[in-house]
């Protein structure tokens, strides 16, 4: 504090403690508004959380009724995807194919020497041009090969003096194959001890589908099996033909019991942050009136000063009130039997021993064989209780209208998060307001207890001076 301040010097007084005593009773408003500012400021993050899981299961309700999700697939498998693999592309022929691979395609590949180039030029494969710079190393022309994107070829350099070449596509492309020039003269063919040039032709894949001989170009064939794309990975000379099964068309159930999956893990994770705050008690104040007078410290901790901050709320009880009822309430003009989520093992569970907590606190649970039978048995069912019949309506479209009353911009979170903010404002003012006059507080005791120093320490001073002068006067 600026100024002068004796510190009692003249009259004995611890006058600083005597000031800061003073000053900790005076504050004492004002820390009543810090403590006001940690409890709106935790419920506004509190409220904030229950946006985002809202928010969050919101979501996980809307891809209940995605388009994407009830797009009917096939299976599709293989007796051995080692050899040959499989996957649906469209709609395919149900039953079972037979094939035997007895060659795969493979590209086209010539070896070459390589001398450094001495000067800048260019190496052409199959009518396409590359630039090389002189002085480039085998690696270095193999990556500029490799990055061209409309080269013909990939190049490998298996050391400095040595350049494999590939074609980018495999299959039989004749005994013309990588026609290689070089202005440089920087690569020539390789060749093996006894004269012949090092090279392989390309070839095409040979295999048979149901006993037909068929051929491909590559490995990877989409147009011999209608609505299925095949992968040739080996031979099966030796291990026998390859079966491949598809099944008919349907519900891709995986997918959908993975939504459902994440639907309630989504709703009992907001249900239990909501629940436990209700639930969630105030710790009291151990102290009694005359020890926060008295300036004793609050021994709580930071958690047990926030909790209880909504204990009891009447509008998030009634929030998670309409979320149980909207979990249960069936869909209108639905067949008895599929009109809720109960119909295809979506509930709270049975009452139990083992699952009485969690059954009373209204956790969901999936009956998983209910579900798979469900959709097994009666999928167009399912679907139409969820997206709703013809994508319209729908449980998930109307659980998505429960939630969006509440998460939208001017619902109710969110008008009690900007209550909370307007709150803070005006809190955050008369704090300003209230620093400001303590401040001032303790200028002016600063400035008494200054003032009665100088004036203890005057009289002190003058008493001093007639007693001398008494007691000249006696001599």
């Amino acid at each position: 504090m600026a100024g002068i301040n004796f510190s009692g010097i003249a009259s004995g007084l611890n006058t600083g403690e005597i000031i800061e005593q003073m000053m900790a009773i005076e504050k004492r408003p004002r820390i009543l508004l810090d403590n006001k500012q940690v409890l709106i400021e935790t419920k506004q993050g509190l409220l904030r959380d229950f946006q985002t899981k809202l928010r969050a299961l919101q979501l996980a309700a809307t891809d209940l009724r995605s388009v994407s999700l009830w797009t009917q697939t096939q299976s599709v498998e293989s007796s051995d995807a080692t050899k040959v693999s499989a996957s649906s592309t469209s709609g395919a022929g149900v039953g079972g194919y037979q094939i035997e691979v007895s060659q795969l395609a493979n590209a086209a590949q010539r070896t070459y020497t390589f001398t450094r180039p001495a000067a800048d030029g260019t190496i052409t494969v199959d009518g396409h041009s590359t630039a090389i710079r002189a002085g480039m190393t085998a690696q270095e022309v193999a990556t500029a090969i490799n990055t061209d994107r409309d080269a013909k070829v990939y190049a490998a350099a298996t050391d400095d003096g040595t350049l494999v070449l590939s074609s980018r596509a495999t299959g039989d492309t004749g005994a013309g194959f990588i026609d290689v020039t070089s202005d440089g003269g920087a690569i020539a063919a390789k060749l093996d001890r006894g004269g012949a040039r090092i090279e392989r032709q390309g070839r095409d894949a040979l295999y048979t589908l149901d006993g037909v001989s068929l051929r491909s170009s590559s490995n990877v064939i989409r147009d011999g099996l209608a609505g299925v794309t095949l992968t040739l990975r080996g031979v099966t000379t030796a291990s026998g033909p390859v079966t491949i099964s598809v099944g008919a068309p349907g519900a891709n159930v995986e997918a959908i019991r993975r939504k459902l999956e994440a639907f309630v893990e989504a709703y009992n994770a907001t249900i239990d942050l909501i629940r436990g705050k209700l639930e969630e008690r105030t710790v009291p104040d151990p102290r009694s009136q005359q020890d926060i007078k008295n300036g004793v410290a609050d021994p709580r901790t930071t958690a047990q000063k926030k909790a209880g901050t909504l204990f009891g709320d009447r509008q998030l009880a009634g929030m998670l009130s309409d979320l149980r009822q909207g979990i249960y309430s069936p869909v209108s003009g639905l067949p008895t039997g599929m009109d809720s989520l109960s119909s295809i093992g979506i509930s709270t569970g049975a009452f139990s021993a083992s699952t009485s907590r969690d059954t009373l606190a209204g956790r969901l649970t999936i009956d998983t064989d209910r579900l798979t039978k469900a959709l097994t048995e009666d999928p167009t069912g399912v679907r139409n209780l969820l997206q709703g019949v013809n994508n319209t309506d729908g449980w998930a479209r109307r659980f998505e209208g429960l939630l969006n009353d509440r998460t939208k911009s001017d619902g109710m979170l969110d008008n009690r998060i900007d209550g909370a903010d307007d709150e803070l404002r005006m809190l955050r003012r008369q704090m300003e307001q209230m620093d400001v006059r303590l401040a001032l507080r303790e200028k002016n005791l600063n400035a008494q207890f200054t003032a009665l120093e100088v004036a203890i320490s005057r009289a002190r001073t003058q008493g001093d001076w007639l007693s001398g002068q008494l007691a000249g006067l006696n001599n």
